[in-house]
């Protein structure tokens, strides 16, 4: 008896050293654990504390964190000695670099960053700078921090490590069971319909449609999953509820005639999207072409250019053709690159008669601008390499595209410039051109500054040129000239600075950019009504007579009595009498019927 007893004392010590082995055994693991949860502890409090992101009533939700840290934790314990060092190398390695990475974007843009970006970082790439790389030097402490203790926690682990599937496995399922409960219980629930519940989990959740608020919530590893997740499931269709929805909200829109319906029917019209031109840069010493022109314009005083998410060229291009929201995530024209686009602006001057091209010095596998530039209605996307231009940077060779632009009347010509685009710096050959002109005139003395203002001059440049080509041929009585800045120009690399220089006090109001139309001066004054990049479609719309779909643009005729507001990725609006967070209905439905249009592939059927 004695004997049997002992027996089995003895295997229950040797089941024990199987799963609790020595602790000099565990402390790479327990070390791997906790450094995952100061990374992204401390990453949210890092960006809390600079209230880049709000405190919110999340609490619950704190548990991603340790729940990841424990699956993570949990398939080391379950891999042999050298997979387990790889594993943990790779884990610790591309959460450091993504905190990284997200810092840096949130200086660069005011924005996390998506993996839906990657699509288009080689196009990027090309104007990319090592001056882009501004990060605070805490959460750079942090991260740096972080990564030597999982390069620790890597070089204490055992040569020999036998598997742990005792204490692997449940560590790895308990951690999942968290963030299925999570996901399921605060995170679940229906709220696809409706947007009356804006600072809601569950809708944030859902949509994705606020990085910030999402970050807040769900921490770096649950937001890096969402964010996968959203990439591989983009697109597809809506229910049957959500398409009753859609039809029924619009119905419920109209748009009348009004005294400038119709007033440039027949006319040509050349659309130009200046990059990064802001509103500071268009004065009489820094840009003398279009400040002149300008002042003979019917402008629009409170036009902002909200930047939804990253790429903010390419996405306001998208804005300003469709009258749609960028979808989330990525781009909404790499999303839905197949979508029937029959409501665009290119292809409702097409089916007017007109002829309609685009022209941008990059080439056309740029943002596949070429494939998606003909999906929006364009006869063709001329690049530098079809206009022969001698430097596709510099402004002024967009002539050498002149008689493409002006050919076969009436016509369309969406002229996207260039030489506004970062990276500013001594290397830069517009910098060098004009360096001299705007040290001369600058009234600041940061060097970005500086630069912005020579790049700003080869724009001028263009402008004066094509002016002056359209007056010299007689064009000039019968084209518009319609003017809009891409973003505000946030290659000054420093919010702080632009916030001072464009004297506003919150990062959302730097949004505030030109919009005007000139037509040889016969059509003067000022729009007092705040409009957006999505009102520049309907507007165009009803100022040349076009047969659009008014109710399935997101944006108002800015001459219509509807609209008079402009609203940003983080819920926050402007009417012209105030700024507030507080839920509009009629506001908050553009955005989600917005998606539903795209999803849904609308205008297939039409």
């Amino acid at each position: 008896m004695k004997q049997t007893i002992q027996k089995e004392e003895r295997g229950v010590l040797k089941l024990l050293r199987r799963v609790m082995p020595k602790a000099a055994d565990w402390l790479h693991l327990v070390l791997f654990f906790l450094t995952l949860v100061a990374l992204d502890y401390g990453f949210q409090y890092f960006f809390l504390h600079l209230r880049v992101i709000d405190k919110g009533d999340y609490l619950l939700l704190r548990l991603f964190t340790p729940a990841w840290a424990l699956v993570f934790t949990g398939i080391a314990a379950v891999l042999p000695g050298l997979l387990r060092r790889v594993f943990m190398a790779l884990v610790g390695g591309a959460f450091s670099v993504l905190a990284l990475v997200h810092g840096v974007y949130i200086n660069m843009y005011g924005k996390f960053f998506s993996f839906a970006d990657m699509g288009f970082a080689g196009d990027g790439a090309a104007f990319m700078d090592t001056s882009y790389l501004v990060i605070r030097r805490l959460l750079l402490a942090g991260i740096v921090l972080c990564a030597v203790l999982f390069a620790l926690s890597v070089v204490l682990t055992p040569r020999k490590c036998r598997l742990r599937f005792l204490a692997g496995l449940p560590m790895t399922l308990a951690g999942g069971a968290v963030i299925f409960a999570l996901c399921a219980t605060v995170l679940g629930g229906e709220t696809v319909l409706i947007w009356d519940q804006h600072t809601d989990p569950a809708f944030l959740y859902d949509n994705f449609s606020d990085d910030q608020a999402n970050m807040n919530m769900l921490g770096l590893y649950q937001y890096t999953f969402r964010d996968v997740q959203n990439i591989v499931t983009a697109g597809g269709d809506i229910s049957d509820e959500e398409r009753a929805a859609l039809e029924s909200w619009l119905a419920g829109r109209t748009h009348a005639e009004n005294d400038m319906s119709g007033i440039y029917e027949g006319k040509n019209l050349m659309l130009i999207q200046l990059e990064s031109i802001d509103t500071w840069m268009l004065t009489e010493s820094y840009m003398p072409n279009l400040y002149a022109l300008k002042q003979q314009s019917l402008t629009f005083d409170k036009h902002y250019t909200p930047a939804y998410i990253t790429a903010g060229t390419f996405n306001t291009e998208f804005m300003v053709n469709t009258s749609l929201v960028p979808a989330q995530p990525g781009l909404s024209m790499s999303v839905y690159t197949d979508n029937d686009f029959s409501n665009s602006m290119a292809s409702l001057f097409a089916a007017k008669g007109y002829t309609a091209r685009s022209f941008h010095g990059s080439e056309a596998e740029i943002y596949t601008r070429g494939a998606i530039h003909e999906n929006l209605g364009y006869e063709k996307y001329y690049a530098g390499s079809d206009m022969q231009m001698h430097h596709y940077q510099f402004d002024r060779y967009l002539m050498s595209g002149y008689e493409a632009m002006t050919e076969n009347s009436p016509f369309f010509s969406f002229i996207i410039t260039i030489s506004g685009h970062g990276a500013y710096g001594p290397h830069n050959m517009i910098g060098q051109e004009h360096q001299a002109a705007a040290d001369a005139v600058a009234e600041r003395t940061e060097e970005n500054y500086r630069y912005a203002v020579a790049h700003a001059m080869e724009t001028d440049l263009f402008i004066g040129l094509l002016l002056e080509q359209l007056e010299a041929d007689g064009r000039m009585e019968d084209t518009v000239l319609i003017f809009y800045a891409d973003h505000c120009n946030y290659y000054v690399l420093d919010n702080t600075l632009l916030k001072d220089i464009k004297g506003v006090d919150d990062l959302n109001k730097v949004d505030h950019t030109d919009l005007f139309i000139y037509d040889g001066g016969k059509t003067t004054g000022h729009v007092e009504k705040v409009t957006s990049s999505l009102d520049v479609l309907p507007t165009i719309a009803n100022l040349f007579g076009l047969d659009a779909d008014y109710a399935a643009m997101i944006g108002h005729d800015a001459f219509a009595p509807e609209g008079g507001w402009a609203f940003w990725q983080d819920g926050s609006w402007y009417d012209g009498n105030q700024w507030s967070r507080e839920v509009r209905q009629d506001i908050a439905d553009q955005k989600q019927m917005s998606q539903l249009i795209l999803a849904a592939d609308y205008f297939a059927d039409k």
